[in-house]
């Protein structure tokens, strides 16, 4: 989720490369979006055959919340939802991520309250501070839906460059409420927070709807589509994302194939062209669909915020970005669409499969970034192996060496029609790259090999 640019859309601005992952790339100079490759000429035969993606499981989370955010003081709101487990669990686990180290520091914390099952009180035990248990004298059977609801109250940090933050009016708010971290025919992903400026969540595909109350004068950019009445409602995505201020607005049509509705708000004080990132977006969602399938949503928003110099943040049919990185770091935004919101993974376990596959999405800018011998074989490891490296590792070794991967594997135009059998094969589920690898091997026999060679899959535990 954490990224940076390599582009930006200062009114009045130039191209220009950025820093964070960009300092990697100095000497391999700035990158333009990549092109599609579409033409099915000389390539198997799935190429020129394209899959519907299978539906959303009929039994997937319902969330309902409501959100009130005053002009100072803690977001507080209420959590109801109904899950169905695939598998017999013994507990219900939510996540509480601002409660991670980094957000923790930062000034960040999210206290629950109030938690029911079925509408009566029961105990709840915190076993970390980023983890809330809650256990039932006979457990959750399997396909038996359980309705557990709970009041929250979040404190928000101020200036910061992380997924929550408060500068002036303008809110920040990803990752901000206790989500369910199921992953279906597994069980719960139970993985330690990230001590790094990355992300460890897991979650499966669920419905939301959300009543968002904000102080007269601001307004909300969020996940999903805004009813009349006020609700924000989305329908078969992983996670829910909110940003309140005072904005500019622009609206265009991509086609990805089907007509896709991209809002961009930027806030105030922030000197970006809304109508020039709008665009932007459209013209990526255009090309990445026809490079890995259809955007299944109606919407995409982004929210161009304060304080978010050098940091792009996704979540599911919504984009964090700063002035310094509304550019050709939204391919790489815009890809989780993809790799993150569409095909899930566990982000603790399996790093690779949303941040290396959306790096590779962006094109060969990582070509002129020299190779670490050290880190090449380890490109599938897992959060708590880079946790323990410093962070320019971590970004070698999964976004740049994670893209690296995937590109040897073939011509652009083999890799991405791969790539789509991939995307279609694990479409609204959680993936491994174990499944990454085996779809793969469908268009590409040889992949299995080479992505040995990085590591990938991951089979050291």
């Amino acid at each position: 989720m954490r990224d940076v640019r390599v582009r930006g859309h200062a009114a009045g601005g130039v191209a220009a490369c950025g820093a964070a992952l960009a300092a990697l790339l100095i000497g391999a100079g700035c990158a333009g979006h990549a092109a599609a490759h579409t033409a099915s000429a000389g390539l198997p035969a799935v190429c020129a055959h394209r899959q519907p993606y299978p539906p959303p499981a009929a039994s997937r989370p319902r969330y309902r919340l409501t959100v009130r955010v005053p002009r100072r003081g803690p977001v507080q709101g209420t959590l109801a939802v109904a899950f169905t487990p695939d598998i017999a669990t013994g507990r219900l686990v939510f996540r509480l991520w601002p409660n991670g180290p980094l957000q923790a520091r930062e000034g960040a914390h999210l206290a629950v309250s109030d938690v029911r099952l079925g509408g009566r009180p029961v105990a709840a035990a915190l076993p970390d501070p980023t983890t809330l248990v809650i256990r039932s004298g006979g457990g959750f059977a399997a396909g038996r839906t359980v309705h557990a609801a709970m009041r929250f109250r979040l404190r928000l940090p101020g200036a910061v460059a992380d997924r929550l933050a408060r500068v002036g009016s303008a809110l920040r708010l990803g990752s901000f409420f206790p989500i369910l971290p199921w992953e279906p025919g597994v069980g719960w992903d139970t993985d330690p927070p990230t001590t790094s400026l990355a992300e460890t969540s897991s979650s499966p595909t669920a419905d939301f709807a959300v009543r968002v109350r904000v102080p007269a004068g601001l307004e909300a950019i969020a996940t999903g589509v805004a009813s009349p009445d006020g609700e924000w409602r989305a329908r078969a995505v992983r996670d829910f994302a909110l940003a309140v201020g005072r904005f500019r607005t622009a609206t265009a049509v991509a086609h990805a194939p089907g007509p896709v509705r991209v809002v961009v708000g930027v806030a105030q004080g922030v000197g970006v062209s809304p109508a020039a990132v709008a665009a932007e977006v459209a013209a990526d969602l255009g090309t990445l669909s026809r490079r890995f399938g259809p955007y299944p949503w109606p919407d995409l928003h982004v929210a161009v915020m304060p304080a978010q110099t050098r940091l792009g943040i996704e979540y599911p049919t919504m984009i964090f970005l700063g002035a310094g990185t509304a550019g050709a770091l939204t391919t790489h935004e815009v890809a989780h669409q993809w790799f993150y919101s569409l095909v899930g993974n566990d982000q603790a376990r399996d790093p690779v499969l949303d941040e290396g596959l959306a790096t590779y999405a962006m094109g060969t800018f990582f070509a002129g970034v020299p190779v670490v011998a050290r880190l090449l074989r380890r490109t599938g490891e897992p959060m708590r192996f880079w946790d323990r490296l410093p962070y320019r590792d971590y970004q070698l070794g999964v976004y740049v060496d994670g893209a690296r991967a995937v590109r040897s594997l073939g011509p652009p135009r083999l890799v991405d029609c791969a790539l789509r059998v991939y995307v279609t094969r694990t479409a609204y589920g959680i993936a491994t790259q174990a499944g990454l690898v085996a779809a793969l091997r469908t268009v590409i026999p040889s992949a299995p090999a080479r992505l040995r060679g990085f590591g990938i899959p991951h089979t050291r535990g």
